[in-house]
């Protein structure tokens, strides 16, 4: 990208020597992908944020994971402590996570799903590390002392900082970043549960809300590469391993129909109850609310143990039909509420691990219940559990293809597919026609003040960079200059001048100039005559159109140009390479185009 600049020489411009010329390969990568045009070059840098997420889930797997040996017999096995221990473990626990989040500061709480979509739909996707650092411990804490979340929720947290990182440290356009952030969303979830196609639809579905070739093969390659650094370190086997089994009757569907409108239903008390509790995240200390969400998993644990921790291991046994209908349904309502509180006030944990465990509880009920009414000529109620658990997660995250393919990953039973259709279209619609409640993810956001769903255009906008659609044909001249500078800064052709005056900077067109150098020397009624060479010109005097224009840094997307524009009431924009770096006068900045809202305009329009 040429620097175009005007000094009192324009005859041979020279960069400032504060601010140095960019090598002109980076400056071409840079504007290819804001123009999304480097795909190939995006897919590398998905690649390295896979593997730099995957080694960073390793790293939160095994800091969660490692030190409960010291005091559980096996992985993940609460159910062997002591009473004392099932109630003083997660309320010790809560207690020190309060304090940890009452030393930081307001700002660095946010964690979680939840702050990786505000940050997305809300800041261009920037994360910032020191909440990346408090949801690495605090999760890993909070997973150790058996609170009842999951571990995917800080998992997507950290793959989208170390997305956000890189793209950081590279100083990559915004509208690529936003890109990585989904690579680094897709390569956690893959890492976490092995599962690397749902990862790829769950960054896509979830959390940029859009399919493009673009954006998928990036996504993927990190989903590739995430899943490849975990097997190598805990291996290549499935999550869950389950017998395979099939639906055996038509006649069974009644059941599975009945057993999803439950499904749906429990997932929108859940995300009602979310609602309410959300909210109070504002108006109380955390200790206060983490010592609530404390005692009363430790309370609940004293009769049914399963809900602590992750509960891979009950969600297998259900998975397997070992688990009874009386404790499938105090396991339901047990962990629907240890978790609705564990996550409404704040614990820092996931909701993907525990919908699973609802919807194996309640899909191991109905696989048992059908067994008794119809005979043994039915279906395992393992498969039942598998079912239910892909209807959970689908109308809790209003995320269904995700669901049908985290399902199909965790268990490699492909017979899953047909009944786990039609109980997760059930399931969506109740949760949203008959309860009026979305995904958990934009409710939750909404219920917090922060905004939901972005709008297609702002979508749109998002996914291209100024740099991509500006008018490049721009240079910099001084308010005053002679005929003779003003010849030859018209034979650069631009097509708009920036110059900067008392009252900001505003842009002229270079026609205007020209048609004011080539008026006669004299005109009729007194008009000014055409001036001599040893005369200056005052651009910001010439007769013509002049726009009033803002900064804008070259990294931003058409949507935070629309968002200028808006704020400022300006004209257009120009863009500087260094603006971000602090240094917005035109004079002294690396000035690379000007946006016009036409240029927005045609782009979406287009």
């Amino acid at each position: 990208m040429r620097r175009r600049t005007q000094s009192n020489a324009p005859a041979s411009p020279s960069p400032s020597p504060l601010h140095p010329r960019r090598p002109r390969l980076l400056d071409r990568l840079q504007l290819d992908l804001s123009a999304q045009k480097a795909l190939s070059l995006l897919v590398l840098l998905a690649l390295v944020i896979g593997i730099c997420a995957g080694l960073v889930v390793i790293g939160f797997r095994q800091l969660s994971e490692g030190p409960a040996i010291l005091y559980l017999p096996r992985l993940e096995d609460f159910e062997s402590l002591p009473p004392l221990w099932r109630f003083l473990l997660p309320f010790s626990g809560a207690i020190l996570l309060g304090l940890i989040f009452h030393w930081v500061t307001p700002s660095v709480r946010s964690v979680g799903v939840l702050h990786v979509l505000d940050r997305l739909h809300s800041h261009q996707g920037r994360m910032p590390m020191k909440n990346a650092l408090l949801q690495f411990f605090a999760g890993s804490l909070a997973l150790l002392s058996g609170q009842s979340i999951g571990r995917e929720g800080p998992s997507v947290h950290l793959g989208a900082a170390s997305g956000s990182w890189v793209a950081h440290r590279l100083r990559l356009p915004n509208n690529a970043l936003r890109t990585l952030l989904a690579c680094g969303v897709a390569a956690a979830i893959a890492a976490s549960f092995n599962t690397p196609l749902a990862g790829v639809i769950f960054a896509m579905e979830v959390v940029m809300l859009e399919y493009t070739v673009a954006g998928f093969l990036p996504v993927m390659i990190a989903a590739v590469s995430g899943s490849a650094a975990t097997r190598l370190a805990f291996g290549h086997q499935a999550a869950f391993s389950v017998p395979a089994s099939q639906l055996q009757s038509l006649a069974e569907l009644p059941i599975l129909f009945v057993c999803a409108l439950a499904v749906g239903a429990l997932a929108a008390l859940f995300i009602i109850s979310q609602r309410r509790l959300l909210p109070l995240q504002l108006r109380f200390h955390p200790l206060l609310r983490f010592a609530l969400a404390g005692a009363a998993t430790g309370i609940l644990a004293l009769w049914v143990p399963q809900i602590l921790g992750t509960g891979y291991d009950t969600l297998e046994m259900a998975m397997l039909g070992q688990l009874g209908i009386a404790t499938l349904s105090t396991i339901v309502l047990a962990k629907l509420v240890a978790t609705a509180l564990a996550t409404g006030l704040g614990i820092p944990g996931g909701v993907i691990g525990p919908s699973l465990i609802l919807g194996a509880c309640i899909g191991g009920a109905a696989g048992h219940l059908a067994n008794l009414w119809l005979g043994a000529a039915t279906a395992s109620p393992g498969l039942y559990a598998m079912v239910g658990m892909a209807a959970m997660m689908a109308a809790l995250l209003n995320a269904p293809l995700a669901a049908l393919l985290a399902i199909l990953e965790l268990t490699y039973n492909p017979n899953v597919l047909f009944p786990a259709m039609m109980t997760i279209v059930v399931a969506c619609l109740v949760s949203r026609q008959l309860f009026s409640t979305q995904g958990i993810y934009q409710e939750s956001l909404r219920a917090l003040g922060k905004s939901g769903t972005p709008s297609w255009r702002a979508q749109m906008l998002s996914r291209v960079g100024v740099a991509g659609a500006m008018e490049r044909a721009v240079a910099v001249a001084p308010q005053q200059l002679d005929a003779a500078q003003a010849q030859r800064l018209i034979e650069q052709q631009p097509a708009w001048l920036l110059v900067e005056g008392e009252n900001g900077t505003q842009a002229l067109r270079t026609a205007d100039l020209a048609n004011f150098l080539q008026r006669p020397k004299k005109e009729a009624d007194g008009e000014e005559a055409e001036p001599e060479d040893s005369e200056k010109i005052d651009l910001l005097r010439l007769p013509g159109e002049r726009l009033q224009v803002a900064p804008l840094s070259w990294r931003a997307t058409l949507l935070e140009a629309y968002q200028e524009l808006e704020q400022h009431g300006a004209d257009a924009l120009y863009i500087g390479r260094d603006y971000d770096q602090g240094n917005p006068g035109v004079l002294n900045s690396d000035v690379a185009g000007i946006i016009l809202p036409q240029h927005i305009e045609h782009y979406y329009r287009q």
